[in-house]
């Protein structure tokens, strides 16, 4: 099985056994209020993600990854990962922390990781990302990822920001080190 590490987490492959924990990650007040529409997911929905997670690991090899502390790799504190974006054939990046590890750069550490197997290890060429307009902690995770500002639109009757990156503008972020420094000028956040 595929295991990424970085310098303090570890990510895993959704597997059954995550369900129980995704389930009370996704059902939090504070996760939720940007996922499901703001609803807890039925936990139906939540073994449909998972079981679509591990079909996408065998067919497109890429999926979610399960969050974790390498120091307490038994507690799944979050997600991060691919699935196809909704609107064809491209690749939608999504995460979230469970709250109390807000603040602490998990998301972003996780995300990057995951970008780098995307395009290094499946060949992907183009990641999207979408967030409500409001959700500001995702906005500037996106950011700092060096994903690049693309439209903002109505999506699911919400006001909603699209981000993009390439695997060749992510190669430049990984070069010059920064995410920011290797925004060649392109907009932000409208």
């Amino acid at each position: 099985m595929i295991e990424l590490s970085t310098q303090r987490l570890v990510l895993r492959p959704f597997v059954m056994d995550d369900v129980d924990a995704l389930h009370a990650l996704w059902g939090d007040r504070e996760v939720r209020r940007y996922l499901f529409s703001g609803e807890v997911p039925a936990m139906e929905r939540v073994v449909g993600i998972v079981e679509d997670s591990v079909r996408s690991f065998d067919s497109q090899g890429y999926g979610f990854f399960s969050v974790r502390l390498s120091a307490a790799p038994e507690e799944l504190i979050g997600f991060t990962g691919f699935r196809p974006f909704e609107d064809g054939d491209e690749v939608e990046l999504l995460f979230a922390i469970a709250p109390p590890h807000w603040g602490r750069g998990y998301a972003t550490e996780a995300t990057r990781e995951a970008l780098r197997f995307g395009f290094a290890e499946c060949g992907l060429s183009r990641v999207v990302a979408t967030t409500d307009t409001p959700n500001q902690r995702s906005v500037q995770v996106l950011q700092r990822l060096g994903l690049f500002f693309d439209q903002r639109r109505e999506r699911h009757g919400l006001d909603t920001v699209y981000f993009a990156m390439t695997v060749e503008e992510f190669g430049a972020t990984q070069a010059v080190g920064r995410a920011g420094e290797a925004r060649n000028g392109r907009v932000g956040v409208a």
